[in-house]
């Protein structure tokens, strides 16, 4: 489980469904998008640096942008949730925007290929980051309640 064999599988039971499921398809998109970079590295569409360039600037902003879901502990459920609040949708929007812009943003310095090899770089990061951002956040909600050590 993405939440880590030392958590113990009972961890399970306290977790939102919804939030496993999420995390689960981070961590299958990530690792495709991380294939697609091998491929494009391997055509030479992208140089290894630029390629790792982007995945640590879309790994750092998915750490950021993770926070537009507030993951607490909910007493009537006894479980872990997430929920979208004021400053999570306004990290939202400025993240879509980003995304919807970043081609025309970047066109001036990359072109073709290397463009979308470069897309698809910052998104795997992205997604790491918010993969694992939003791990620690219920691994900690976890721990506060003590359910794991």
């Amino acid at each position: 489980m993405l939440l880590n064999p030392r958590t113990g599988k009972e961890a399970r039971r306290f977790v939102q469904r919804k939030l496993i499921i999420r995390l689960w398809i981070f961590f299958f998109l990530c690792f495709i998008l991380i294939d697609i970079i091998f491929y494009e590295i391997s055509l030479h569409y992208i140089s290894p640096l630029l390629a790792i360039g982007a995945l640590i600037f879309g790994f750092f902003s998915g750490l950021l942008f993770v926070r537009r879901k507030k993951i607490y502990w909910e007493e009537d459920t006894a479980r872990v949730i997430g929920k979208m609040d004021q400053v999570g949708l306004v990290l939202l929007i400025i993240y879509i925007l980003f995304s919807a812009t970043r081609h025309w943003l970047l066109h001036q310095w990359l072109q073709g290929n290397k463009l979308t090899a470069f897309s698809i770089s910052f998104a795997a990061g992205a997604m790491g980051g918010r993969l694992i951002s939003m791990r620690r956040q219920i691994v900690r909600v976890l721990r506060e309640q003590k359910i794991i050590q």
